[in-house]
């Protein structure tokens, strides 16, 4: 199960500056298996989310831009998705209140920082900021903010 290490709550700016956007810092990667459910794939690992539908593609609109990839399935077997399995549906195939965010590993984010879209469960993100206090910047967690950051505190000492 995924354990949060922090949650980071940015507001917006400019013409976004009404949006809040929620980024969660997890301990490990995501790790999905899925199962079918009506004409959608559902998978959970320790409250978060992902789901794919099921769509017909047309040779000029196919999900992921038929980029071909493997979808692991609970029984064992794999899809081998190609164009016809479209990311969504989450709310209504989560068996919970779910919300949006944004999500990554501390060596993701060194890596590269971009979080990945994600769904967590509402009760799970919930009892995390009840019990801790989420961050405010975004970018705390990128190097090259550590990195200018430790090079003013020597700039400063000389």
């Amino acid at each position: 199960m995924p354990k949060i290490l922090d949650v980071i709550i940015s507001s917006g700016y400019g013409s976004y500056s009404g949006y809040r956007q929620t980024f969660v810092v997890i301990d490990r990667p995501l790790h999905f298996i899925y199962e079918r459910k009506g004409h959608a794939l559902v998978a959970n690992d320790g409250g978060f989310y992902s789901s794919y539908y099921h769509g017909r593609p047309s040779a000029s609109w196919q999900a992921f831009a038929g980029r071909k990839f493997d979808v692991p399935m609970m029984d064992g077997t794999v899809i081998k998705a190609s164009g016809e399995w479209w990311y969504g549906g989450h709310e209504k195939n989560a068996p919970e209140e779910i919300v949006s965010v944004g999500v990554a590993t501390l060596d993701q984010l060194l890596d590269c920082y971009v979080f990945s879209a994600g769904y967590i469960s509402k009760v799970k993100l919930d009892t995390w900021l009840r019990e801790n206090t989420p961050g405010t910047i975004y970018r705390w967690y990128d190097k090259r903010r550590v990195e200018r950051e430790l090079e003013e505190v020597r700039d400063d000492q000389e």
